[in-house]
C-alpha cells in the first residue's frame, strides 16, 4: 500500500519519535511511505481570497499540486499533530484548507449537496495532548476536537474512510514507562492495521 504521513510539529518532541516508528513500521512491512512535514516544508499556511478564486478557476498554485498528486496516489492518510486549542495547529490547519480544496478533495452538485472525491482512501490520525485524559473528557475538549477538526468531519467529508485514531494524553508529566507504552501500543496498531502483504 502507498502511505502517505502528514506531519505537524515545530520541534524534536514525541510526536517526531511516533512518526519515526510508524515509518520505520510501515517500510518494515513492505509498505510505500512519503512524509510531508508542513513545518519542515515551510508550508505557506494562509489561504487567500486571490488563491481560493484561482483554486475555483483551476488555476491551483504548484505548491498545491505537489501535495494533491501525494494524496492521489495514497491509500492510506495518516495525520500525526498534537492537538493545540482542541484543534489541528495553525500551520496543519492552512495545509488542510489549500490543499483539501473544492474541485480536488469535495464538490458542490447542481443540487447544493457535498460530493467527496477521496472516496478510495483510508484515513489514520495520531493525537498528542498535554492535559490528561479525564480533564479533556469532563471539558470536552477531545469530542469537539476530534468531531470538528479530524475524522469525523474532515475524512468524512471529503470521503475518506477514517480506520484509526490514537489518542495520547498527560504529555506533560509523561513517565519513561508511559512512553514505552505509548510506542509499543503505536507498533502493535500499525502492525494490525498495514500486516506484511502475503
Amino acid at each position: 500500500m502507498n502511505h502517505l504521513i502528514i506531519f505537524a510539529h515545530p520541534q524534536q518532541s514525541l510526536n517526531q519519535t511516533l512518526l519515526d516508528l510508524v515509518v520505520s513500521t510501515l517500510l518494515n512491512n513492505g509498505h510505500d511511505v512519503t512524509v510531508r512535514d508542513v513545518y519542515a516544508l515551510g508550508f505557506q499556511p494562509e489561504l487567500t481570497i486571490a488563491e481560493k478564486a484561482a483554486i475555483k478557476r483551476g488555476d491551483v498554485p504548484t505548491a498545491i499540486q505537489t501535495e494533491q498528486i501525494l494524496i492521489r496516489q495514497a491509500d492510506v492518510l495518516t495525520f500525526i499533530f498534537p492537538i493545540w486549542w482542541t484543534g489541528l495547529p495553525a500551520m496543519l490547519k492552512g495545509y488542510v484548507e489549500r490543499v483539501f480544496s473544492e474541485g480536488f478533495a469535495y464538490q458542490i452538485n447542481e443540487h447544493g449537496a457535498i460530493e467527496n472525491l477521496l472516496r478510495d482512501k483510508k484515513g489514520v490520525i495520531i493525537n498528542t495532548h498535554d492535559a490528561p485524559r479525564t480533564f479533556l473528557d469532563s471539558n470536552r475538549i477531545v469530542p469537539p476536537s476530534h468531531h470538528m477538526t479530524t475524522d469525523t468531519e474532515v475524512f468524512n467529508f471529503i470521503g475518506v474512510e477514517p480506520v484509526e485514531r490514537l489518542l495520547f494524553s498527560s504529555m506533560n508529566q509523561a513517565s519513561a514507562d508511559y512512553i514505552h507504552e505509548i510506542l509499543q501500543e503505536t507498533k502493535k496498531t500499525v502492525d494490525q492495521l498495514f500486516p506484511p502483504a502475503v
